[in-house]
């Protein structure tokens, strides 16, 4: 086998696992996500029946809505994020190069690895953005915890 041939195969494995990784984490913030809708609905409720939310209750709330806001940041779509080659670009890009597969395996895979690193700069924005929703969400906890103190 050709040099080449591995490193596009390489290539085209890290860019899967990237898109893989990109999955799960959507995955764990839909999960997160529904743990905090639960969680404000049903303390929420057991708040609001004692009477008006005193002040840690308000600010449950609004960690939750800022909770939601980061989640929601890493769900929606990202411009930018493509984890495949066209396959007409790549036609006409290698076209010229005829037979030589060495070549077009090689450049196949420089273009692979572009791909890879431009959305690298995108998933390394999600992931604080994943953790920040978590810790804000334990802050939320805590929050409600506080207000639902005498129910504890």
């Amino acid at each position: 086998r050709l040099l080449a041939e591995i490193a596009y195969e390489s290539a085209v494995r890290a860019l899967g696992q990237q898109e893989a990784a990109l999955n799960e984490l959507r995955g764990r913030t839909g999960t997160l996500l529904a743990a905090e809708a639960v969680t404000t609905s049903f303390l929420g409720a057991a708040a609001i029946q004692r009477g008006a939310l005193e002040l840690p209750g308000r600010l449950a709330v609004a960690s939750f809505a800022v909770s939601l806001c980061i989640a929601l940041c890493v769900l929606l779509p990202w411009r930018g994020l493509r984890f495949s080659l066209s396959g007409s670009r790549l036609y006409e890009g290698l076209q010229a190069f005829g037979d030589d597969e060495e070549e077009i395996y090689r450049r196949a895979a420089y273009w692979l690895q572009v791909l890879w690193n431009r959305n690298e700069a995108v998933m390394a924005r999600l992931y604080p953005l994943f953790t920040t929703s978590v810790a804000v969400l334990g802050v939320e906890l805590v929050l409600w915890a506080l207000a639902l103190k005498d129910l504890i």
